[in-house]
Formats: C-alpha cells, structure tokens, sequence
C-alpha cells in the first residue's frame, strides 16, 4: 500500500522557471545601487537556491553580512516583490501535477529561500497559492535548507511525518534537506538549475520530466 500522503516542493528551479526574473530583478538592484555591471542568464544561474542573501554575496564577492552585500540583497527583495513574475512561469508538467494531487487530497507545501514578500508575489501571480497548506521562507524564522527545519514543520502543518512525505527540488540544498528530514523519497528535477552532486546518485529519484512525479503514487 502506498504511505505517501505529503509532497514538499521548493519554488525556484522546481516549481518555477524564475532564473529570468532573478537575473532581471538583480540587475536592476545593481543599477540602482550604480554599479557598473549586469548579470547573463548563465552567470546569474550558479547563484540561485542558496537564497537572495547568499546571491548578493556571490555577485559582489563580498562576506554575507558586509554592508555592500545587504544593500543588494534588501534592494534585489523590494525590486522582486514588485516584479514576481515578469518573465518567469511554471515549468511543463507542474500545474497537472498539482491538480492531480489536489484531486487525490494530498496535501503539499513550498520551502524556499526566496524573500518572503517575493515568495508570496511569486505564488499568487501564478497562480500556485491555492494548492499550498503553507509556504514557508528562512525569513519567516527558520534556519535556511539544508537544514530541515522548515520541512519539519511543513509536515507538522500537513498533519503528517517525514516517512509520509516527498520532497522535491533542484539543489543540493533541497536534497541535503530532504535527507536530514529523513523524507521518504527525495526527487530531483532535471530542469532546474544546478547539477546533481554525483555523491546523491542512485540515491534520489531523477525526474526528466515533472509529471513522471505521479508514478510514486502508483508505486
């Protein structure tokens, strides 16, 4: 019998293209700040899913918490919140996926390092808020992926455990998570945007296309 009841899903890369509207949005922060320089889609891509903080940082090669690296990442937050998704959409396969879950009742939940404002711009213009028991930011009080602490508390809102539960993501940060929940099954999706770290190889479900996710509940 199949035990799966709850799918956790991160947003960025899982869930959402959102790599033009983070490239667009961070852009327009260092214009704003006057720096001279702009961001490709390939150099803005290694710097998403560790969160807006951390891009920030990586874009100026500057520490987390330097003054420089705040000013772009509270800029990049406010710019976002005003252009969730101006170029960014669901990936193939996502909304049949959620509506199949829906229909089945099982409940699902997004955990994401995006800015909390953005998050809910991001999932409200598209339309992804309504499939949601909640959606939860480090901004919102819990430590970043990959610790496990905002997928706990998914499942404790979901009325589930982690052995009842799925999660999906792009990252190491989302698999890395995944496991320290000690989730039942991790999924990692292809069309996102870091490579699979080879040692998570044979350990994860690879999915080439987002609806094959519906085969878990066949399994």
């Amino acid at each position: 019998m199949n035990t799966l009841k709850a799918f956790i899903f991160d947003l960025d890369g899982t869930l959402v293209d959102a790599l033009p509207d983070i490239r667009s949005n961070a852009n327009s922060a260092l214009k704003l700040l006057g720096y001279d320089f702009q961001l490709t889609l390939d150099e803005t891509r290694p710097h998403v899913g560790g969160g807006a903080q951390k891009l920030a940082s990586n874009v100026l090669g500057k520490p987390m918490d330097d003054p420089d690296t705040m000013a772009l990442y509270h800029a990049f937050a406010d710019i976002y919140e005003q252009h969730p998704a101006d170029f960014g959409k669901p990936f193939p396969g996502v909304m049949q996926v959620l509506d199949t879950l829906q229909a089945r009742g099982i409940a699902m939940c997004c955990v994401t390092a995006k800015p909390a404002k953005a998050r809910v711009q991001v999932l409200n213009v598209l339309g992804l808020s309504g499939y949601l028991s909640l959606a939860l930011s480090p901004e919102d009080g819990f430590a970043k992926k990959p610790a496990p602490d905002m997928l706990l508390e998914c499942c404790r809102v979901m009325g589930v455990t982690p052995a009842e539960t799925v999660m999906v993501g792009d990252t190491r940060f989302d698999i890395e998570a995944g496991f320290a929940a000690d989730c039942n099954k991790i999924c990692y999706c292809e069309h996102g945007y870091q490579a699979l770290p080879e040692e998570f190889e044979g350990r994860v479900v690879r999915l080439a296309h987002f609806s094959e996710l519906l085969k878990l509940l066949d399994d």
